[in-house]
C-alpha cells in the first residue's frame, strides 16, 4: 500500500500501515476537544527526505516519524487527526494517494472512493517545545516499559491533587525508581544500573506521558533517552520524541512509608488471591468498599456488609503460622496489582492490623514494593 501527500510542492510516497500506526500514538496525546480547536489536528512535516507526524495538548507533545517513506517534495500540512485516522481505518488494505487541493484541504483517495477533508494553516500550529538533549540518560526501553505499567497506575487520577498525579523518576546512584502514589497505596519499582548517574534526577512526569512512552517503548527495540530541565523533560527513541511538562509540588516522601519490620511473610497464588478478592467485593459500591481481612491459622476470610446491599463472605485457604490479624483494606488496590504482575505466587508482608499490606518481588537486577494502606472499620 503506498500514500501520496501533497501541498504545494509537499509530496510523499509511503507504505500506509506505517503512516496509520505512527497516527495511532500521535492521537493518544490530541485531545478530542479544546478551546483551541487548532490543537485536534495532526501536523504533517515533511523535510530532509524524512516525513514526521506531531501531536499536542501543550502539556505533553509528541513527534513521530514515519518509516518507508519517500519524499518527493518538502512541505508541511495540518489535518484533523480523529478524521484522518478514521479514514485510513476504513481504507485499510488498498492503495491511499493524499494530497492537499486548492480549497486548502486534503484529499485521500483511492481507486473507488475519494475524501475531502478541510485543512488549517500549519503556520498556525503551536511550536513544539526545545529541549536540551544534552547529559542525557539512557535505559533498556523493554525495562523502562515495564517498570511503567508496574507503577503508574497507583497514581492519582486527579490533576488537583499535584504531584501524586503523576509518576516520580528518581534516578541517583547507581539505580533508577519510578514510584506511583494516591496516597492510599504505593508502587515502586527500582532498577539497578551498570553505571554511577553523574546528575541526580528527581522529577514528577505526568501519567499521560508515562503511559504514551510506555506504549512506545514496548514497541521500540534498543533504548530510551532520558532528558531533563527545570520544567520539562524530554523522553526519546529512535523514531519517536516525547516532551511533556514536569509536575509541580513536592511528591510524599515515600522512603518514609517503605516496610521495614513487616515479619509475617505469606506466599499466595496470584490467580487464587484475585478470584477470592474479586467476589468479596462484588457487593461493594463507590461509598463502602472496605472488606474484613481476617487472617488466622485457619485461612484468611474476606467479609463486607453494605448497608441496604447485603453482605458477602469468601474463605481463602493458607499457611498462616502467625498472631491473627483482622484489619480493613480496599480489595480493588490488590487487584490492580495482581493483574500487573506476571509470577504465579506473589509475597505478601504484613506487620500488624494498623500497618500497611505490603507485596514485595526480588528479580535479578532490580526490585519491586507495593503496599496497600488499611482502612478503618466500623464493628
Amino acid at each position: 500500500m503506498s500514500v501520496m501527500v501533497e501541498t504545494g510542492c509537499l509530496k510523499l510516497r509511503g507504505d500506509a500501515k506505517d503512516l496509520a500506526d505512527a497516527l495511532g500514538v500521535v492521537t493518544a496525546v490530541v485531545p478530542a476537544k479544546s478551546t483551541r480547536p487548532i490543537l485536534q489536528n495532526v501536523l504533517l512535516d515533511a523535510r530532509g527526505g524524512v516525513l514526521e507526524l506531531t501531536g499536542t495538548d501543550l502539556d505533553v507533545s509528541i513527534r513521530v516519524r514515519v518509516d518507508r517513506v519517500d519524499v518527493l517534495g518538502e512541505g508541511r500540512v495540518l489535518v484533523n487527526a480523529a478524521r484522518f485516522q478514521q479514514i485510513l481505518r476504513e481504507l485499510s488494505g488498498d492503495q491511499v494517494e493524499l494530497e492537499v487541493d486548492d480549497r486548502a484541504g486534503c484529499t485521500i483517495s483511492t481507486g473507488d472512493a475519494k475524501f475531502h477533508v478541510m485543512g488549517e494553516q500549519p503556520d498556525d500550529y503551536p511550536e513544539l517545545p526545545e529541549v536540551s538533549a544534552e547529559g542525557g540518560h539512557r535505559f533498556p526501553a523493554e525495562a523502562l516499559a515495564e517498570m511503567i505499567r508496574r507503577t503508574q497506575f497507583a497514581a492519582h487520577p486527579e490533576k488537583t491533587r499535584y504531584a501524586m498525579n503523576g509518576v516520580l523518576v528518581d534516578l541517583a546512584d547507581r539505580r533508577l525508581r519510578l514510584v506511583a502514589t494516591d496516597g492510599k497505596r504505593l508502587a515502586m519499582q527500582e532498577r539497578v544500573l551498570t553505571e554511577d548517574v553523574p546528575t541526580p534526577v528527581f522529577v514528577v512526569v505526568p501519567t499521560k506521558a508515562m503511559a504514551l512512552l510506555q506504549r512506545i517503548a514496548s514497541a521500540t527495540e534498543g533504548e530510551v533517552e532520558l532528558f531533563v530541565e527545570a520544567t520539562q523533560v524530554l523522553l526519546r527513541t529512535a523514531g519517536t520524541s516525547v516532551v511533556a511538562r514536569l509536575i509541580e509540588g513536592h511528591f510524599p516522601p515515600y522512603e518514609d512509608v517503605l516496610p521495614r519490620a513487616h515479619d509475617k511473610r505469606l506466599t499466595l497464588p496470584r490467580e487464587g488471591f484475585m478470584a477470592a478478592l474479586r467476589r468479596a467485593a462484588l457487593l461493594a459500591t463507590k461509598d463502602s468498599q472496605a472488606v474484613r481481612f481476617q487472617f488466622t491459622r485457619e485461612g484468611l476470610v474476606l467479609t463486607a456488609r453494605v448497608p441496604e446491599v447485603g453482605e458477602s463472605r469468601v474463605t481463602f485457604p493458607l499457611d498462616y503460622p502467625f498472631d491473627p490479624i483482622e484489619t480493613g483494606f480496599n480489595p480493588a488496590f490488590f487487584v490492580d496489582v495482581l493483574r500487573v504482575l506476571e509470577g504465579v505466587e506473589l509475597t505478601l508482608a504484613l506487620k500488624d492490623a494498623k500497618s500497611a499490606a505490603v507485596i514485595e518481588e526480588r528479580f535479578e537486577g532490580g526490585s519491586y514494593v507495593y503496599l496497600v494502606m488499611p482502612l478503618n472499620l466500623t464493628a
